[in-house]
């Protein structure tokens, strides 16, 4: 985290519409207030993979400790190279390994690397995220995978890792006695010592923790808290802590293709409707956005970006 605010923030996101391959590569966004945003790159991938399925999609982007640089982690899937939804199978025979990209400027980045995460009875992995566990002096890595069951259901399983290179043996991290309601984008934060996770499902699960091992109590589902989020609309769940000190809990509200919506917490662990609101005013730019990851950046990471990043007209605009 920073502890002092001078910058911004970066939004990582694939476009999502599946009608080409470029629609499963990254893009990125800036923003001063992390509520309006303008896309950068010409509005091109600045990040693709040529390894795997070929696309990528959910990415996550975490700052390591002591400075040691950033990591980006994403789904390995291309629902367009398998043909569409219909045709995908996804959760039954999708890559069982995730995408991990190091940078140390967030603008140069190595090549992709594949690293398998779980067995091969194990149908995909999903959405992967990863959060310092300071007490085990890791990085606690979580992600969604179905279960070998008969019903294939999602849930979220973890592993540990200091290097993002080799990874302990994954276990469950979140399950529910409903064999049949799927557990998948599962995001966390740490707000002043209690940890707090969002969840999808079949709506979006808010929980808290004063260890990341230890006992989760459910506070609240975004449908309790009055923003006009009803049942499993939305996913894809990504906190960050604005200039003000309030979070955003920002969603992608799929199901209404209506792009993402910000939801301002004035204490995030509460579950009061009053301390919860959508602002009335935020864009998140031209270009469609699913499933991405928010990262909040320094004064001179912001700037940089912005430079190496920047709009230049392309041959024969006016």
């Amino acid at each position: 985290m920073i502890k002092e605010f001078n910058g911004g923030y970066l939004f990582v996101y694939f476009t999502g519409t599946e009608d080409s391959a470029s629609a499963e590569q990254l893009y990125l966004s800036l923003s001063r207030d992390g509520l309006n945003w303008q896309d950068y790159n010409n509005d091109q991938p600045f990040l693709t993979s040529n390894i795997g399925e070929k696309g990528i999609r959910d990415p996550f982007i975490l700052r390591k400790e002591n400075n040691q640089g950033f990591v980006l982690m994403a789904t390995d899937l291309s629902i367009f190279h398998r043909g569409g939804w219909s045709h995908t199978n996804a959760t039954v025979t999708g890559s069982r390994s995730m995408l991990i990209w190091d940078s140390k400027d967030l603008i140069n980045w190595s090549n992709p690397r594949l690293v398998k995460m779980v067995g091969d009875s194990v149908g995909c992995v999903w959405a992967p995220e990863s959060i310092y566990d300071a007490k085990v002096g890791k990085y606690l890595v979580y992600w969604a995978s179905p279960s070998d069951r008969p019903t294939h259901k999602m849930r979220i399983l973890s592993s540990y890792t200091s290097d993002f290179v080799n990874f302990g043996k994954p276990k469950v991290f979140i399950d529910n006695d409903n064999d049949k309601l799927d557990v998948i984008d599962t995001t966390i934060i740490n707000d002043k010592g209690t940890y707090v996770r969002a969840s999808r499902d079949g709506t979006l699960r808010l929980e808290k923790a004063s260890d990341l091992n230890g006992k989760w109590t459910k506070f609240a589902t975004l449908q309790d808290l009055n923003v006009g989020v009803v049942g499993d609309s939305v996913e894809g769940p990504e906190f960050a802590q604005l200039p003000d000190g309030r979070w955003c809990l920002y969603v992608d509200r799929h199901s209404q293709r209506t792009g993402y919506l910000p939801v301002l917490a004035s204490d995030v662990t509460s579950n009061d409707p009053n301390k919860w609101q959508v602002p009335t005013n935020f864009n998140f730019g031209k270009l469609k956005k699913r499933h991405g990851t928010i990262l909040r950046v320094t004064g001179s990471e912001y700037e940089a970006i912005k430079k190496a990043f920047s709009n230049q007209k392309v041959e024969g605009e006016i």
